[in-house]
C-alpha cells in the first residue's frame, strides 16, 4: 500500500521509487502486479506522471487508511504511554 500511495502523492513512478526507497522497475512492477490481481488499471500512464483512475482513488482511500491504522498499532505496542495519553484527550 506503500508504493500506491507514493505514487499517487509524487505523480511519478520514478520520484515514487525513491520515496519508498526502491528501483523504479520495482514500483513500477508492483503496481502492475496489484493491476493485474484487481483485473482493473489504477493509474493512467501520461508520461512522465501518472494519475489514478477512479478504481485507483477507492484503493488509494483504503491504502491510506492502512497505513494510518498500521502507525496507530506501531504507537499503540512501542509507545502505549503517548497512545493512552491521546485517547483521554480524544474522549474529552
Amino acid at each position: 500500500m506503500t508504493m500506491i500511495v507514493a505514487v499517487a502523492d509524487t505523480g511519478n513512478i520514478s520520484r515514487a521509487a525513491e520515496v519508498v526507497h526502491r528501483s523504479q522497475s520495482a514500483v513500477s512492477m508492483q503496481i502492475k502486479t496489484l493491476e493485474a490481481a484487481l483485473g482493473k488499471a489504477l493509474f493512467v500512464r501520461k508520461p512522465p506522471n501518472v494519475v489514478p483512475t477512479q478504481d485507483g482513488e477507492v484503493l488509494l482511500t483504503y491504502a491510506r487508511r492502512m497505513l494510518a491504522l498500521r502507525e496507530e498499532a506501531w504507537a499503540a505496542v512501542v509507545r502505549p504511554d503517548v497512545t493512552d495519553r491521546s485517547r483521554k484527550y480524544r474522549r474529552a
